[in-house]
């Protein structure tokens, strides 16, 4: 497929798929639209590994990382509240596994890389250890914007009502060790079309769920 066609395709995809949780969840008030949460996370990385190009094997690791660190670190936060505090994950994110959502580390991958894909667009050519300070500081962000929404929608709750700050400080050093990761074997050179207006929608998206 042309490039052209890939980047149409994959914007009518990835805008209608967030377009449509937006009018149904806010608009309509349908907020079992929700529960199809897992099915827009991989469609949104399908999208996404799509437009990396060319896919080497750096890819690959970095995923696998990212995935296994984001899902285990999840598991042993929730089962012993000593990571980000105490928590439990609702269902909304769908099945779980010692009390993580399998699909949580999913989450961790997208955050990751796309903060850090758009990132290096404007520091590309900085050192390597300000590439990945400054882009943990995008899934730290993202964070603090869903905080609210997923409390609000059960897709987790907070035994104090709202995350302490021991969770933004665990979220950044959790995203500046796989920020590492993306920089080391991914680098600066990449320009995934998709990255960008994955990161534009998400943040429209839980701006306008917060409003």
């Amino acid at each position: 497929m042309k490039a052209p066609a890939k980047q149409i395709t994959t914007q009518f995809f990835l805008i209608s798929s967030y377009l449509a949780g937006m009018i149904a969840v806010r608009g309509l008030g349908y907020q079992d639209f929700l529960y199809l949460t897992p099915f827009n996370l991989l469609l949104t990385l399908g999208l996404l590994v799509w437009n990396h190009e060319p896919r080497s094997s750096g890819l690959w690791q970095f995923m696998l990382l990212a995935y296994l660190t984001g899902y285990f670190i999840e598991v042993a936060g929730v089962g012993t509240g000593a990571i980000f505090g105490v928590y439990t994950y609702g269902e909304v994110l769908g099945w779980k596994l010692w009390g993580a959502p399998l699909l949580i580390g999913v989450n961790w991958v997208l955050v990751v890389y796309i903060g850090n894909e758009v990132l290096n667009r404007w520091l590309g050519d900085r050192p390597l250890i300000a590439r990945a300070a400054l882009g943990a500081l995008i899934p730290v962000a993202l964070d603090w914007l869903i905080e609210p929404v997923a409390i609000q929608y059960g897709m987790w709750q907070w035994e104090a009502g709202t995350p302490p700050l021991q969770n933004y400080l665990a979220w950044y050093a959790v995203s500046l060790f796989l920020s590492g990761a993306y920089q080391t074997w991914i680098g600066g050179a990449l320009r995934n079309q998709a990255a960008p207006l994955i990161l534009v929608l998400q943040i429209l998206f839980f701006i306008i769920l917060r409003v």
